[in-house]
């Protein structure tokens, strides 16, 4: 792997780096696929209005402005490590907090729901900074984690799609993300101390609908060079992936999203 794909905080300086251009609309694309899940899962939970919410790796925003709208007597932390994209005059209620998570602390108690999606398989301290999540929950309070599960490249019907496809994993994993942790959300809430535990799952991929064929699209037109000049990609794979993603081919589920939440018993 060429060292341009590995630094030591590859969150903000690589792949995913937000002074990439198009980062910003990336992020937007995943929100417009990912939030309606999120949001039906954090509804089912039946937030209170005077709710304290901690919205960790807030990106681009969308749930954290979606807590402050439904906790309007309440409050919400929206803690990201480079929180640049975030509003934070979009509602009183609203804090915006510049924090790395593998080293910030909250006191005990202080919020009645916990949020962070795709954000936990970044970090190799996951299951320390889950107990830490935990503590942070008042008694009765939940914790939702969400992240992204990586199906095998090499089992995609498109031969041009297994390629990049392929090339982009391998460097996300070089990054030091964990491709496969999503599966163990259940399991992992419940060992960091949470009852009531239950998972549900959004598949993604190409062809699966006009806003994800989009974030592919981007993903491509971000990372492609990176991923030539790595030697995992040539220039006409990345090419041939690209216009497989503008023929909007049969759909090829390639992610699923492990939407997990857990609730800290009350004492």
């Amino acid at each position: 792997m060429s060292g341009n794909l590995v630094h030591a905080d590859a969150y903000t300086t690589g792949l995913l780096s937000k002074d990439l251009p198009t980062e910003l609309t990336r992020l937007q694309l995943l929100e417009k696929t990912y939030d309606p899940g999120t949001v039906q899962v954090l509804e089912r939970l039946r937030p209170e209005p005077t709710w304290r919410c901690l919205e960790l790796g807030a990106g681009a925003g969308s749930i954290a402005y979606w807590m402050a709208d439904r906790v309007p007597a309440g409050s919400v932390v929206a803690a990201d490590i480079d929180p640049r994209f975030i509003d934070a005059g979009r509602a009183a209620n609203l804090t915006v907090q510049c924090a790395d998570i593998t080293t910030e602390d909250f006191p005990e108690g202080s919020f009645d729901l916990v949020h962070a999606r795709a954000v936990f398989m970044h970090l190799p301290q996951r299951e320390e900074i889950l107990r830490r999540a935990v503590r942070w929950l008042a008694p009765g309070g939940w914790l939702v984690v969400e992240d992204v599960y990586f199906l095998p490249a090499e089992d995609s019907p498109y031969p041009q799609w297994r390629q990049a496809n392929g090339a982009w994993t391998t460097a996300l994993a070089a990054q030091g993300i964990d491709l496969a942790w999503a599966r163990r959300i259940p399991a992992a809430l419940t060992d960091a101390g949470c009852a009531s535990v239950g998972v549900s799952v959004t598949p993604g991929g190409l062809g699966v609908d006009d806003d994800q064929d989009e974030l592919l699209r981007i993903r491509l037109l971000q990372s492609g060079d990176r991923l030539v000049g790595a030697g995992l990609a040539t220039a006409e794979q990345i090419d041939q992936a690209r216009l497989l993603v503008e023929s909007h081919p049969a759909p090829d589920v390639s992610t699923l999203v492990y939407s997990g939440w857990g609730q800290k018993p009350a004492r």
